[in-house]
């Protein structure tokens, strides 16, 4: 060595890149060192690739790109002058990139976690991991727990650089060293923890290599290593709280103010704050003596302050670190739970709850993390169970007020999985997630569709619409809905609307301010069926229903003009709503000529059935209305339509009963109660007869109110109509009456010679010496009749019963209306 001059080095400057997860610019350089002789010959060198970091933090969106750029380059000796246009380009990108995740909104994924040396390591130079030295990064795997750290740090930085993962991936002999040691040492240091996961992690970010992290069993043992931390930051909390306690019990101070009992949740909260808070404990100590007397001196007080503000420190050092060490844990998690079977394991080991444990925390993107894994989770229902058992809707609303958009996104989004669940939604409500759903949703344009998806499930139920009308929701979504493109519209808005506005205060509130000729203009604009539905559902309600009169002309001309089956549909299901005294339905079919639109649409298999029912009603309100509308319908022989789709729709209860309560109102005006009875050809008083027998209870109340009025006003229906009611109330009795009678016939055909004077009893005999028809009496009736009927209704008897009502239409008020006019009607022909 007596030969050495002296020592040169050289630095060669290289490409340049963005960091990976934060505002920063790298620069990638060589260093080469080498030793000269005396005379200036190179004896010995070496050669390393190194990288320095160029943090922004003052980079935000007002930013001047180009002065920023050079500042960079008069500032850093690495870049040259002529990189001035790259280093503008590359600022440009992180200016518009977003921050802590990256591309986490487009991606559906949260930030990805940092290694422990991207922690550590603030500014300065970073030697560069080479692969081809992976051996000797395996030979400090063996040593002790210092190089272990250094040796997974730079194996780190292998695997974090993709292209590299298909060579490292056939290393078994890497590979299993790092699954020991992981197994072996995770307890002895929170760091080579981070970095070992963190490899195996970026083995998991790609599909084709889950199997090594499930066969080295990683997934597993993360969960471990997750339960335990959790534990422990419970010991940790619980050991900072009983110093808190010892300082204020000797010093008669407290580092809170001093609440009430009636205060102990807030101040349970307040204490969470202070233990997760950077702030000094200087800052939050409040010097009101506690009752009692203290002789403690200030110096001991300085002492017992000094210590815990010590511990405090600590606490907060081991929370960063295990923080960081969850969420790579998590994160590996996440990614192989794209394995059913994986995540099925991982629910038995109790996921769920650890999940929902680390939802006390404060960090934001361990929380993103956390919220993210439980959405995966959620969409099944034995874990939307578990979270349900674990009280998470009590959980999340705190998160929403946390102003991190990513985190507020992904909430929402929780909460909408949570929010199929009747119960779970009943919770939202209840701790008050309505109020704040609401004001989210004037706020954020970005999960505007989500928060309205929540608000739709919640209208739901009935006692959460009348909720509604406390909030400013019905006002602010149907300006919404009114201000909105056409082919911009949420879904959701529209689904939302639909369910509030049926609702009687809700209708009310959406057509103030003129809203309702707004509504119908923008439904009649492209004749969108779903905003009409919202018009239908406001028409529903006895107090909006007059705002509609000085449009009815409009809505039935547009039943013959438009083409859109669905809009016709909702309009005459309107109009079907509107049963006003001031509205001449007379004038309206014959001016805007529905009566032959009326016939094409009752024609069976002409029309969709939803569209015939809608008909149907809208017939039912019109009779019911004035008389005037019962005798156009019957001068335009729509009582033989209706008979004819009886006969083809008479499984379907629902137009059955329509029909039959037509019926029912044409036989209540004088002028066409004899139409109802002779121009049908008695067909439909016949079908009414039939009727009665049906096994629904409304069709059957009906009929009975309808023939009521037809035997009180017509002698020779009545006859046949009290036959037919005694028939129907006593059954049973005459079928043991027809038994015995064949029985005793029977038993006369063969035994001739038994007592002649015996007269067997004929059911029609029976009939005429019952009190409805004494044999006195003039009144008679067809036994041929009476053999027809009997057999129809045994006919009938045989079909199977009909599907429950598919429509809204209250089949108790119907029946209610029956039940007052058939009184009022027995008054006056009394």
């Amino acid at each position: 060595m007596d030969e050495v001059r002296y020592l040169k080095r050289k630095i060669r400057s290289g490409n340049l890149d963005v960091h990976p997860t934060e505002k920063a610019l790298v620069v990638n350089y060589d260093v080469e060192a080498l030793i000269l002789g005396e005379l200036g010959d190179p004896m010995l060198g070496d050669r390393k690739e190194c990288q320095k970091i160029i943090r922004l933090k003052s980079l935000n969106a007002d930013t001047n790109v180009t002065l920023l750029a050079r500042e960079i380059i008069d500032k850093c000796s690495l870049i040259h002058e002529s990189k001035l246009h790259e280093v503008e380009q590359l600022i440009y990108y992180l200016q518009n990139r977003k921050s802590s995740g990256g591309d986490f909104e487009n991606a559906g994924q949260p930030p990805r976690p940092m290694s422990s040396t991207s922690l550590n390591v603030d500014s300065g130079d970073i030697e560069r991991a080479i692969i081809s030295n992976i051996d000797d990064y395996i030979e400090l795997l063996y040593e002790d727990i210092s190089d272990k750290i250094k040796g997974s740090s730079s194996i780190l930085k292998l695997t974090r650089i993709p292209d590299n993962l298909q060579e490292l991936s056939k290393n078994e002999t890497l590979l299993s060293v790092l699954a020991r040691v992981l197994r072996e040492d995770w307890k002895k240091s929170i760091e080579l923890s981070i970095n070992i996961i963190y490899i195996f992690f970026c083995f998991a970010t790609y599909s084709q290599f889950h199997n090594i992290v499930v066969d080295y069993r990683i997934g597993s043992l993360c969960m471990d290593i997750i339960d335990y931390e959790l534990i422990r930051f419970d010991q940790w909390k619980d050991d900072l709280e009983k110093r808190r306690r010892y300082f204020e019990n000797n010093t008669g101070m407290c580092l809170l103010p001093t609440m009430s009992t009636e205060n102990s949740d807030k101040k349970t909260k307040l204490m969470d704050n202070l233990w997760n808070s950077n702030s000094s404990l200087d800052l939050q100590i409040n010097r009101q003596p506690i009752d009692g007397a203290f002789t403690v001196g200030k110096d001991d007080i300085d002492k017992l302050k000094d210590d815990l503000e010590k511990h405090h420190k600590k606490f907060k050092c081991l929370m960063e670190k295990q923080e960081q060490l969850l969420k790579v844990c998590f994160y590996l998690l996440l990614n192989i739970a794209e394995n059913k079977e994986v995540e099925k394991k991982m629910r038995k080991k109790n996921v769920i709850g650890m999940l929902l444990k680390t939802l006390d925390r404060t960090n934001t993107d361990l929380l993103i993390l956390v919220v993210t894994f439980l959405k995966k989770l959620s969409i099944y229902r034995e874990n939307k169970d578990v979270m349900a058992e674990g009280n998470i809707i009590e959980k999340l609303p705190k998160l929403l007020h946390i102003t991190n958009s990513d985190l507020v996104s992904m909430t929402l989004r929780l909460l909408f999985n949570l929010s199929f669940d009747t119960k779970l939604r009943g919770k939202m409500i209840r701790v008050g997630l309505l109020p704040k759903l609401v004001k989210l949703l004037i706020q954020d344009d970005v999960n505007r569709s989500t928060i309205l998806g929540i608000l739709y499930h919640a209208s739901i139920d009935d006692k959460v619409k009348m909720m509604f009308i406390n909030t400013e929701c019905i006002s602010l979504v149907t300006n919404m809905l009114l201000e909105s493109d056409d082919e911009q519209i949420f879904p959701e808005l529209v689904a939302l609307c639909i369910n509030l506005a049926t609702n009687n205060k809700n209708a009310e509130l959406m057509i103030e301010n003129n809203r309702l000729k707004s509504l119908i203009k923008k439904a009649f604009k492209n004749q969108n069926a779903l905003l009409m539905k919202i018009v239908r559902n406001i028409s529903q309600n006895e107090s909006t229903k007059e705002h509609f009169i000085e449009f009815v002309g409009d809505f039935a001309m547009a039943l013959t003009q438009s083409n859109c089956q669905d809009f016709v549909l909702e309009i005459i299901g309107v109009m079907g709503n509107l049963a006003l005294t001031d509205l001449d339905y007379s004038q309206i079919l014959q001016r805007c000529n529905l009566i032959p639109w009326i016939r094409n649409s009752l024609i069976p298999g002409k029309a969709q059935d939803d569209l015939v029912l809608e008909v149907v009603i809208f017939l039912g309100t019109a009779a019911a209305s004035d008389e005037d509308s019962a005798q156009v319908m019957c001068k335009a022989d729509i009582l033989l339509s209706l008979i004819e789709l009886l006969k083809a729709k008479q499984e379907d209860d629902e137009i059955v009963l329509q029909i039959i309560y037509v019926f029912y109102q044409i036989s209540k005006h004088d002028s066409t109660r004899e139409y109802l009875i002779r121009e049908t050809g008695n067909e439909a008083p016949g079908y009414l007869i039939d009727l009665m027998h049906d096994k629904n209870p409304a069709i059957r109340k009906i009929c009975d109110a309808c023939l009521d009025v037809i035997a009180l006003c017509d002698k020779d229906w009545a006859a046949r109509i009290k036959v037919e009611k005694f028939r129907s109330h006593n059954q049973q009795w005459l079928d043991m009456v027809e038994s015995i009678n064949g029985d005793i016939s029977a038993t006369s055909f063969s035994a001739p010679d038994e007592d002649d004077n015996f007269t067997p009893f004929a059911s029609r005999d029976l009939l005429k010496h019952t009190m409805l028809f004494p044999s006195g009496n003039n009144t008679r009736f067809n036994i041929d009749d009476g053999d027809l009927v009997t057999k129809t209704l045994s006919d009938s008897s045989e079909n199977l019963s009909r599907p429950n009502s598919r429509y809204s239409r209250d089949l108790n008020e119907i029946c209610e209306m029956v039940t007052t006019s058939k009184s009022q009607l027995s008054m006056s022909s009394g």
